[in-house]
Order: C-alpha cells, then structure tokens, then sequence
C-alpha cells in the first residue's frame, strides 16, 4: 500500500513535534532532577541542625523522637521525588531518538477515529493529559499485535473493546529521522520483518517488541494460567518473549509486583550476560538471576563440590560407549532422574520417622561432646513420634542447643578455676570471668551454628544408606546426586520455601529432568511458571522428553501449552537442512527469508583444519558477518581448536567456556552446549567429521550447535562426514 508525499510530510512534522515536546520536557526534569538532587544532599548534609535534641526527660525524649521523624520524613519526600524525575528523565532519553515503531487507526463503536502511536514507553502531554505515544504493554496497544485492519477488538480491566481498525503502519526511526515506513494489511512478518531479520548481529540479545507476532502476543499478555510451557523452534524467540513477558507483567502489575520478586533459571551466566540488555531496554530492572547449578552449589555448601551439568555432559560426549562404566552412569542418570525415584526416596523418608536417621558427633578435635549415639537417642525417645520430621528436627535443635550451653559453662568454670590457680595471670575476679567466658563461648560458637542450621544430620550418610552403596561421598557429588541429595535435607528439615517469589521463569527446560522440576516446583509454592524449551534441543542426559510430563508434574494447577513454530533467526536454507538431523523433529516453519546453502567443506587432514578455517573466516568477514562463532563438540575440542586457530587469524579470537560469564561478540570459539540460546551471524563448525559425530545421541547437540546462524553456516569435516547430516 503505497504511501502519499503528503501523508510522508505529516508524519515527518510529527516526529519532530515529538521529539521537541520531548527535549522540552527532558529540559523540565533535568532542572527537577538537580534540584532534588541538591535538596536532599543538603537535608543529609544539615539533618540533625533541623532536629530539636533535648534527652531531659520523657516528654522531651518524645519530642526529640518526632522530631527525628519528622525530618526523616521530609528526607523521604525528597529521595522519592527526585528518583522519580530521574526514572521519567531515563525513559524519555530512551524515546528521543526513536520515540515510537508503530501506529494504528481504530475507532471504537460509538466513538471518533483515534491515532494510537505505540513505543517503548508512554509520553502524556502535561497540559492536555493527552496520550502522545501508548507503551507497547497497553492493552489497546495489543491490537498493532493480533490484529490487521478491519473488526478488532481488545480486552481492558473494565471489559472488551470492539471497534474497527482503519490503518496500521510500521516506522523505521534511527538518531531521530524517519527512515522508512510501512502500511501493511498482514500480519508483522512482511517488509518491516524482512528489513530487520535480515541485520547482522554484533553483540548481546536485544528487544523484539517492534516484530512481536500474535502468536507471540499471547504468551507476553497470557495472566490466566499459572504454569506457561512453550515449545519453541531454534530461533523463534521463545528467550525474548519471556523478558518481554517479564516486562509486560511488570508494567501490569506495577503496584503489586516488583523485579526483585523473580527469578530467571537460565542455561548459564555466559547466558546471563547475554540477556543482560533486554529488560533495562525496556525501561525495567533487572530481575534476579541464577542458574540451577549455582542453587546446588549454595544449597550444599562449600565442603563438597557439586560437579554441573556440562561435566557430566563432557563425560558422556567423551567416553567410549563399549566402556562399562559409561554404560554404568548412564543407567544411574536415567534412574535418579526419575519421579520413580523421588518416589522410593518418599518411602525411605517414610522408614525414617521409625528408624535410619544418622548423625554426626559434635566434637572439638578429637573429644566428643555429644555422640551419634546420643542425638540418635534424644531423636526416636524425645521427640513426638507422630509429629512431622522437620518439626521433631526442630526439638533436636533446641536440645542440642540447651546442651552445648551446658557444656560451654561447664568449660567456662574450668577456665575460671585454671585460672584462679595460675600465679602469672594478675587481673581481678571479674577480669578472670569476663576472659574465661569469652574464651568458652568462641569455643563453641561453631557448634551453635552446627546445632542452629541441622548439620549435624548426616544426610550424605543417609543418602548412601538408601542408595545401599558402601563408598561414600569424600569431596564431589556427582550431578545427578545433588537434587536427590536436596530433596532428602528439604523433607528431613524442612522445605527452605521462597515465598516472596512470584514469577519464575525456567529456560531451557528440556534440560531439567522430570525430579529437578518437580524440586523447583516445591522450592516456589506461591510463585506462577514460566517454562521454556524446545524438544529439538535437548541435548543433556535424561531430560524432560515430552511437555505431556511437564503438565503432570504440576498437578491440577492451571496450565498452558503454546507451541512456537516459526523461526526468525536462520534462513531457509539453513533452517531446512538443520531439520534434516533430526530424525523425528518437532514442529519448524520458515518465514520465507532465503539467503546461501550451507557449506560442507572437506579437509585432507586435521593439521589443515585451521588454515581452511581460517580462509572460511575471511570469507564470512568479507561476505558482512560481525559475528562468528566456531562452534566444537565438547570443552576439550574447544581449547584444541582455539591454541591452533589463535595465531592463525588477523582478527581478535575470544576462548568461551563454562568459566566465561561476560558475553564477547566478533569471532569466538565456543563448546556446542554453550553456544544454545546465543546467536551469530555465522557459523563454523569446527569438524563433522565421523570420528567426531557419530553416535545417534549426538544429533539434537549438532542441530543445536548449526541453528546458532542467521545467515551463513559452514561445516568443515576430516575423513568421511558425519552420517548424522544425510547426504543430499
């Protein structure tokens, strides 16, 4: 649909309206900001020359306590006026240069046309009232979203809105100059979509709220399920629909929500970094986030190490199938795993109340104050037998604690005597007191806490009983024990509950196995969840294999399935040939954006290897790309590949391992399972060749590993190539 010069005209006089209403009130709360600014340094810098200090007695007392009150208050007034200008000063230096994406026509029954400008942000006229620009978190900002021009409606707090929509338009708006626009009468995935699917990518994940599809749409405003699972295909958005998401619950529940109330599980803290962008962009901060690995961590403390998941991956990508301990740790993945084996772990804990439970003795080096034996006494004839397990640990505690202080004053009176016989020690009585029980209350101080926080319950020991394995836990905890591990003190002591949470949101789920959920589940019981995945990419050992379980491990809690079937990120090409590993994949669509077939380059030897790498590197530079990644199938391969390629390249060559928390863009060498969730221009695949690729098992890896590519991938490969990739 073609666009007048007049009607050009007028949007470019509006734009610049806009943006002086813009610099006009950017003027306005700069001067705000620095006078609130002043005022408060200067009520901190005078604070108690404005307080009236009398302490004579308790009517001044309490006067001198208003006063203090008082001031504290003005104080108060001033911070939250002057983060407030600030927080409006930020957003509007966000909109000046793009103040807005999109606009629609809609006329409501019964009402008159309206031009609904939709950007990052609102900007209200001061004078008027009057809405200049709509946050695309607006619920009539939904309609440029789900709709094309005609019959639309959308939903409100106070009902459904239904009308028409006359027009809807798409704006490219760069440093503040309209540089294209676009009438459409489809959906958004036409030029505008093209236009920006086909940039190259230079560092961390951005925003998407200018191409958000419907589909889209309705996983960012869905508030009526309490478990979302998405399904979604390499490159269909799924990681920034959820921020997004996050954003848009931020914005509608504003006076009840806040970002300190939750919590990202992301793949890793490479991953983290990557993402760090996304909700600051969009006017919110920052929530918390973590990964499952650093939760085992904390959780089991610093005396054992908790091996993670990608050295356990490592190890499986590594070792020889015909080993007998390979096949040995896979049968034990698959099995604690399981909800089957949460299970028998309930019934064991069950055993527990009658029998089993083990301790440790506190002793101070060699002496033991308070045996096994002991605790083990106190715990089947002290505490009430029908009582829940962590209640009747909670009586140990306080008849432990009521010992130690027994035997502390036992020591501080020993102490005490000692010292009244020694002749070199001059201080009066009380002297020798005062020493004496300092002296005996640091010696028990980590007892306390031993008592205080139950580590005196032997839970490895009792994990190594239930599991009937004679060698016990030394120094590391493989990874498929530390959830079970967890679960087992949670049941014991107690659940350690996070209530404030009310949003979580699990990415790459299709890596979490069916008992690590279930433990998230329990560890947020107030909290709604948001999981994402995609089948197609699940390349760690005994994952979730089917969203059918995902829905059952939530029980009766409403939920949601939405299935995320368009990639935006790879080409055609590229798209279709990554589909060709998979043998039985889930659904993937193509939005039309063609571009060059992927390369398979043969090399005569692995000493070739990087010079042929390195010529595939100057091409992609040449052909635009300002991203690269040379992606390798384990670590190992990773370190190998980097040593070899370093001195080879005339560009900056950035090492990524599980050790790397900041996000480098340009030319990277990174394992395969790193690279899941990040995007590149192109990419290289440092060799597919049999030896490397060979095991069935490795395709969802090598998949995951080529739909890292917007518009180039190249494979290189030694001997025969891999029979994972089938031969055109």
């Amino acid at each position: 649909m073609s666009i007048s010069q007049r009607e050009l005209d007028q949007e470019v006089d509006r734009l610049k309206e806009i943006q002086i209403r813009i610099q006009t009130e950017m003027g306005r709360l700069e001067e705000i900001v620095h006078y609130r600014g002043s005022e408060v340094l200067d009520i901190r810098r005078n604070f108690w020359d404005e307080v009236t200090v009398n302490t004579s007695d308790y009517y001044d007392l309490a006067e001198t306590a208003a006063s203090i009150t008082q001031q504290q208050a003005v104080l108060s007034q001033e911070e939250r006026s002057h983060r407030h200008a600030l927080k409006n000063l930020r957003k509007l230096k966000r909109l000046h240069h793009n103040p807005y994406f999109a606009r629609i026509d809609f006329i409501e029954k019964g009402e008159e046309a309206e031009k609904i400008y939709i950007g990052l942000s609102s900007l209200v006229d001061e004078d008027t009232h009057e809405l200049l620009i709509y946050d695309w978190r607006a619920p009539i900002s939904s309609l440029f979203y789900d709709y094309t021009p005609g019959p639309a409606g959308y939903q409100t707090p106070v009902g459904w809105i239904q009308g028409e929509m006359t027009l809807k338009r798409q704006y490219i708006i760069k440093n503040g100059i309209l540089e294209n626009m676009f009438d459409t009468g489809i959906s958004i995935g036409d030029t505008m979509l093209q236009v920006l699917l086909a940039r190259n990518t230079e560092g961390k994940m951005s925003h998407i709220v200018t191409t958000i599809q419907r589909e889209q749409n309705q996983i960012i405003r869905d508030d009526q399920h309490e478990i979302l699972i998405v399904q979604g295909a390499a490159g269909s958005g799924k990681t920034s629909v959820a921020l997004q998401r996050v954003a848009y619950l931020l914005y509608k529940h504003r006076n009840s929500l806040t970002a300190e109330q939750m919590v990202l599980f992301s793949p890793n803290s490479l991953f983290n970094d990557y993402v760090s962008n996304v909700l600051p962009e969009l006017g919110e901060a920052n929530m918390l986030q973590t990964t499952f690995q650093e939760h085992l961590q904390r959780s089991i403390g610093k005396k054992y190490k908790v091996e993670d998941a990608y050295e356990q991956l490592e190890y499986l990508l590594s070792a020889s199938e015909e080993d007998p301990a390979y096949l040995k740790r896979v049968q034990t993945i698959e099995r604690k795993t399981s909800l089957l084996f949460m299970e028998q772990m309930d019934r064991y804990i069950e055993q527990l109340k009658e029998t089993g439970i083990q301790f440790h003795d506190f002793r101070v080096r060699a002496k033991v104050l308070i045996s096994k034996e002991t605790l083990t006494e106190w715990f089947y004839h002290q505490t009430p037998a029908d009582a829940p397990l962590p209640a009747r640990m909670e009586k140990m505690k306080e008849r432990a604690l009521e010992e130690l202080e027994t035997l502390q004053e036992r020591l501080f009176k020993n102490l005490f005597k000692k010292m009244l016989r020694n002749p070199k020690y001059l201080g009066t009585d009380e002297e020798m007191k005062a020493e004496s029980r300092k002296t005996a209350r640091k010696a028990f101080g980590p007892l306390r806490r031993t008592a205080k926080q139950l580590e005196f319950l032997d839970i490895i020991g009792m994990y190594h009983n239930f599991l009937n394995e004679s060698s016990p836990i030394q120094e590391g905890i493989p990874y498929e024990d530390a959830t079970p591990i967890l679960y087992l003190k949670a049941v014991l002591i107690g659940w350690p509950t996070i209530n404030q949470m009310k949003q979580v949101i699990v990415d790459e789920a299709q890596d979490y196995s069916p008992f690590q959920l279930r433990y998230i589940r329990r560890l947020f019981p107030r909290a709604r969840f948001t999981l994402l995945g995609d089948l197609n990419q699940g390349i760690h050992h005994a994952n979730v294999q089917s969203y059918t379980h995902l829905e059952e491990l939530f029980g009766q809690t409403p939920t949601a399935l939405f299935q995320m079937t368009k990639s935006y990120r790879s080409t055609h090409e590229i798209i279709e040939f990554t589909k060709g590993i998979l043998q039985d994949p889930e659904p993937i669509e193509t939005v039309g954006r063609s571009g060059d077939k992927p390369k398979m380059v043969a090399v005569p030897s692995e000493d070739l290897l990087a010079t042929e790498i390195g010529k595939g590197v100057h091409e992609l530079w040449q052909k635009g790309s300002k991203s690269i990644a040379i992606i390798c199938k384990t670590e190992s391969e990773t370190r190998v590949a980097f040593e070899t390629l370093k001195n080879k390249m005339d560009q900056e060559i950035h090492l990524i391992t599980k050790e790397t928390f900041v996000f480098k863009g340009g030319l990277v060498v990174i394992p395969a399972y790193l690279a899941k969730g990040l995007e590149f221009d192109s990419v290289i695949i440092y060799n597919v060749g049999e030896k490397v690729y060979h095991r069935s098992t490795e395709r969802k890896l090598l998949y995951t590993a080529c739909t890292r590519a917007l518009h180039h991938l190249f494979l290189y490969f030694t001997g025969e190539p891999t029979p994972l990739i089938p031969s055109e």
